[in-house]
């Protein structure tokens, strides 16, 4: 078995390697780090991650930064599988829809999370968010209208990446009661025993 090691919680973007893990079934070690003691800023982490962030894994000596990266690695090491359909036109869908997600909705879950963190961001941050959010959702929920996962049938690395980015829409408690094909598709996913797994370990 590999010697596999995340740094990072099971909270945020750190959630999508343990997800990926557990789907896998693969054993390793987590450590969190303790950003307000500065150990994400140590000389030991910055070795691991220069740029102070998390998640990072240590994969037998292999050093990956980025959870959508690391995501994608597991996957391609273990069980392809998870890429769903083998064609370079269901890989670029699948990549094209969680850039799509990183990029255009995952920042703004976040900034309406800062105030369940201590740390509230402007009333026209927030309002920013907020409008590019009406903006972005509708576009996603079309592409997962009448699927059960965001390439169709078959659960993906896709999967795991975007439905890690809507852990911040429950935690800011965003209502999305109008986008009922996002709404199912997170049930379907949060009902997957790996990604209880993975909140719970």
């Amino acid at each position: 078995m590999p010697s596999i090691t995340i740094y990072g919680g099971r909270s945020g973007s750190s959630f999508r390697p343990h997800w990926m893990l557990a789907e896998l079934g693969l054993p390793y070690e987590t450590k969190t780090l303790d950003f307000a003691a500065g150990e994400n800023r140590s000389p030991e982490y910055l070795a691991i991650n220069p740029a102070g962030q998390i998640p990072a894994m240590v994969y037998d000596g292999l050093v990956l930064t980025e959870s959508a990266a690391i995501v994608q690695y597991l996957a391609e090491k273990h069980d392809p599988k998870f890429f769903g359909p083998s064609s370079i036109e269901a890989h670029a869908e699948s990549l094209r829809w969680q850039l799509f997600i990183l990029l255009n909705i995952d920042k703004h879950f976040v900034t309406l999370c800062m105030k369940k963190w201590g740390r509230p961001a402007s009333e026209e941050s927030e309002k920013a968010a907020t409008e590019a959010l009406n903006r972005y959702l509708p576009i996603f929920e079309a592409q997962l209208a009448g699927k059960d996962y965001v390439l169709g049938a078959d659960f993906t690395v896709a999967d795991i990446v975007t439905r890690s980015t809507f852990n911040y829409a429950e935690l800011a408690e965003v209502d999305l009661s109008a986008y009922p094909s996002i709404t199912a598709w997170m049930k379907r996913c949060e009902e997957r025993p790996a990604y209880a797994k993975a909140k719970q370990d």
